[in-house]
């Protein structure tokens, strides 16, 4: 069953930021987050994604660049141990080979990003914007045409839809690193760029196999 636009949209904001406080911006910050947005598939559901992690009224495109790329990797593991919940939930063969080859590709998409993110701290962004792109295909081989509880299915539908527009945020801001827009890659307090969180999604993907 097709949700309507609204309904889903409003879904995926519940399944990704209805914990946190929305931080409002604007001038030179917002101009850089419309930038990437309009091309994103879904203008509102990114500036939502952006302002939500936000702690700081201003950024430049370094720093943004590094905040999609975590959220995009953030999301795929929390969607590979989502998958891996109902795999174990329901263990019907009819259900886990489609199920299993989402939870591949959802280990793929996030062992990527992962990667994508070593290779924009080392400014290879000729590799970056190749490694993002090939998350596409990845992101396909979940077709999510399995039979699982309708609930269920309609979350792992709209997760898979949030990915693809992380995707697509992430190829923006990375392409517009890539050509080297000095004023907006110019800071004075650039987020460091290492990675606190890679032990942590390891250990959640062992953990959940």
């Amino acid at each position: 069953m097709k949700l309507p636009r609204g309904s889903m949209t409003i879904l995926a904001l519940y399944i990704f930021i209805h914990h946190m406080e929305a931080l409002e911006v604007g001038g030179p910050t917002q101009e850089l987050i419309n930038s990437i947005c309009i091309e994103s598939g879904d203008y509102e559901l990114c500036k939502e994604i952006i302002h939500k992690h936000l702690d700081t009224k201003t950024t430049n495109l370094l720093d943004l660049t590094h905040l999609i790329l975590r959220i995009a990797t953030e999301h795929a593991s929390d969607t590979y141990v989502f998958i891996g919940n109902i795999l174990r939930e329901h263990p019907d063969p009819e259900e886990t080979t489609g199920l299993n080859t989402c939870l591949t590709a959802y280990t793929d998409e996030t062992t990527t990003f992962l990667k994508v993110r070593h290779e924009f701290c080392r400014e290879e962004y000729e590799r970056m914007i190749i490694d993002i792109l090939s998350t596409r295909k990845i992101l396909k081989r979940c077709r999510t045409d399995f039979q699982i509880p309708l609930n269920k299915k309609k979350l792992l539908i709209e997760k898979s839809r949030v990915m693809k527009i992380l995707i697509t945020m992430s190829a923006v801001s990375g392409y517009m690193v890539k050509n080297g827009n000095g004023y907006l890659l110019n800071s004075l307090a650039t987020e460091p760029c290492f990675f606190n969180d890679v032990n942590q999604l390891s250990n959640i993907l062992i953990s959940s196999l």
